[in-house]
């Protein structure tokens, strides 16, 4: 008898797992799809980098540039990759993956670009961004929908009391 209620708590134990496997496997895909971009903006290819978006897919990036669709979000990138970004090196990390259904995933994640030049032409400091990206499994495969990218403000003063 105790071997029989032993079998429901062993198999709630266990049930769990192909869940975490599948989503394991999901994230390393949407951390893939992040990489891509990242290796694309090393190689300074526009095409390969918008490559990463969806057809209909939507860019903000931290300077508040909005395109829509690749052929926008190509054009984008071609005015960065060949005007103040043309000597940059760019790393991300991700940060959150948020599942929203089989099929969708909020994902969080962090961008440094190195190598830019201030107006007088000496190096700038690394420029830190945060991106909130919609990821869509479309076909088997994960592509991006949407992407808001910004940069944290600093904290207002305290206030005197």
């Amino acid at each position: 008898m105790k071997k029989l209620l032993l079998l429901p708590v062993l198999l709630a134990l266990v049930a769990p797992l192909p869940v975490r496997a599948e989503a394991t496997a999901e994230d390393a895909a949407i951390k893939k799809l992040y990489e891509d971009f990242c290796t694309a903006w090393n190689k300074h290819d526009p095409k390969a980098m918008a490559a990463v978006w969806a057809a209909d897919g939507d860019v903000i990036n931290p300077f508040g540039r909005h395109a829509h669709g690749t052929a926008e979000i190509e054009k984008l990138f071609t005015e960065d990759q060949t005007g103040p970004m043309a000597s940059t090196t760019y790393t991300g990390t991700t940060d959150s993956i948020r599942h929203l259904g089989k099929n969708y995933a909020l994902v969080e994640s962090d961008g440094v670009i190195t190598g830019l030049k201030a107006p007088d032409g000496t190096a700038a400091p690394p420029f830190k961004h945060h991106l909130t990206w919609v990821a869509e499994k479309k076909d088997g495969k994960w592509i991006t929908v949407a992407t808001s990218a910004f940069v944290y403000a600093p904290p207002p003063p305290a206030s005197a009391k």
